[in-house]
């Protein structure tokens, strides 16, 4: 089963696909200093649920990148509903290989739980840093290590995290700042991973998809990040947005 399939089942209905509210995305954009003009690019824009509530409510134009089908239509239909066609547009294409304009540049460059794109946090950083003008931001979202004592088991499974010493170490060496962190709480984290288990438990009971080829690997999947979820990364993996900016 391709992962993006598996995706769209279990986070296609979430309206932002990663551990962060709406009130917090709001946030993001307001100490970014968004305003009336700003041009903002959304690398793996899913829904394209910030794009829209930026567009709506500071006025922002720009671009979403996103690899799932379905997910773009999802975004195209939401912006279009809101009145904003004419100013945020939605590309079906892989981030990796989006070649912006000569002249393409904008005011905010966001990537959100997409750092697998470009193999992690500092590829993420030097990818984005390609889009924004000379006084332009950087917003990644990204996992950290919690805690230093992660059970051996786990962190193993997910080498590519790192603490957030390390993430601020990277931005730094890259010519970059720290300039503010939003982080998510456990409330937005068992929101977040809530939404996901009730999507898969809804696909498997659907009778339709009982007898597909792909239920079994669903149920795993399932089970298995619930299983992740409840004994580990609760406790051991936090989630923030990291707004960048060039050192002064």
């Amino acid at each position: 089963m391709d992962f993006r399939d598996l995706v769209s089942i279990s986070q296609g209905e979430l309206s932002i696909m990663n551990p962060c509210s709406i009130e917090k995305a709001l946030y993001m954009g307001e100490i970014s200093g968004l305003s009336d003009g700003s041009k903002v690019i959304d690398f793996g824009c899913g829904n394209g649920t910030v794009l829209a509530l930026w567009g709506e409510n500071f006025g922002t134009s720009g671009v979403g990148i996103e690899m799932r089908e379905d997910a773009c239509q999802t975004a195209s239909a939401t912006i279009e509903e809101l009145g904003l066609s004419e100013k945020i547009s939605i590309f079906f294409a892989d981030a990796s290989e989006y070649e912006k304009e000569k002249d393409e540049y904008y005011d905010v460059a966001l990537s959100l739980g997409s750092s697998q794109i470009w193999g992690g946090f500092e590829g993420t950083l030097n990818a984005l840093s390609g889009f924004i003008t000379g006084k332009g931001s950087i917003i990644i979202g990204e996992r950290y290590w919690k805690k230093d004592g992660v059970a051996p088991e786990f962190c193993r499974q997910w080498s590519e995290i790192l603490t957030e010493y390390e993430i601020l170490q990277i931005i730094r060496d890259s010519g970059f700042d720290l300039k503010s962190v939003v982080r998510a709480d456990e409330n937005d984290w068992d929101i977040y991973e809530s939404g996901i288990w009730r999507n898969c438990i809804e696909w498997l009971l659907d009778e339709n998809n009982q007898k597909s080829q792909d239920y079994d690997e669903v149920l795993s999947y399932y089970r298995r990040v619930q299983e992740e979820y409840i004994a580990y990364g609760r406790e051991y993996v936090g989630w923030a947005m990291y707004l960048i900016t060039p050192s002064f």
